[in-house]
């Protein structure tokens, strides 16, 4: 265990002055994305309570196909237009240029019961939702799994949304001593100990395809980072 993560409190403030490595700290069990919205509050672990059933399950199961859950929301919760009840749900995946993102929009988040993970799984897009050739920015702020996700990430994720960014704030990442993190997806790619000044340059570079190297922490689902390659657009 790190001094980061044995901290008792402070571990992204610990972490920036022991310049502890971020190399190869990009989770290794993830070949495909869902993120739900949910506007919060998020525990700790687990679900709201407030999740329609069929949406927990899923969210539920999906790591058993190393597919991982995450739930969002706005960098602005205020601005939720005219349609608040509705939800927009993203799945990603695929191999190294190919890969794709998935949306969809409803107010029934029991239509996810419709999705296949089995195919999600295997790289393939499942036609949940509609296709698009966009890139999307999640930046860590749950607070409730650790105070610093929520002290780094929550204005990192204002700033670029601020820029107009494609960004949301989302639960656990992982690292939490890395706050704040961020992952660009569909291509899996991690950057951590991002600040207001720092994320801007790395979240553009992201959604053009490419890496950080200062910030890198490697790309998900594949077993060794590399800081100096860029990403594959696709």
């Amino acid at each position: 265990m790190s001094v980061c993560e044995s901290a008792l409190g402070g571990c992204a403030a610990l972490c920036r002055a022991a310049r502890e490595p971020m190399a190869d700290t990009a989770p290794p069990r993830a070949r495909a994305w869902l993120a739900v919205e949910h506007p919060g509050p998020w525990p700790a672990f687990g679900w709201p309570a407030d999740l329609p059933a069929a949406a927990a399950e899923m969210l539920t199961v999906a790591p058993a196909y190393d597919v991982r859950p995450q739930l969002i929301r706005r960098p602005d919760r205020t601005r939720r237009g005219p349609h608040s009840g509705y939800r927009t749900i993203y799945v990603a995946g695929g191999l190294p240029g190919a890969r794709w993102l998935e949306r969809r929009v409803t107010d029934d988040l029991d239509e996810l019961g419709k999705l296949d993970l089995a195919v999600l799984a295997d790289g393939g897009a499942p036609g949940f939702g509609e296709l698009t050739c966009d890139r999307l920015l999640l930046v860590c702020t749950h607070g409730k799994r650790d105070a610093c996700c929520a002290r780094y990430g929550a204005p990192v994720a204002r700033e670029l949304a601020g820029r107009g960014l494609p960004v949301w704030e989302t639960t656990h990442l992982g690292g939490d001593r890395f706050a704040a993190n961020m992952v660009c997806l569909p291509d899996g790619t991690y950057h951590g100990l991002l600040d207001r000044n720092s994320a801007v340059g790395v979240a553009l570079a992201s959604l053009r395809g490419e890496v950080s190297p200062a910030h890198y922490r490697g790309r998900a689902g594949v077993g060794a980072a590399s800081a100096t390659n860029p990403v594959t657009p696709t």
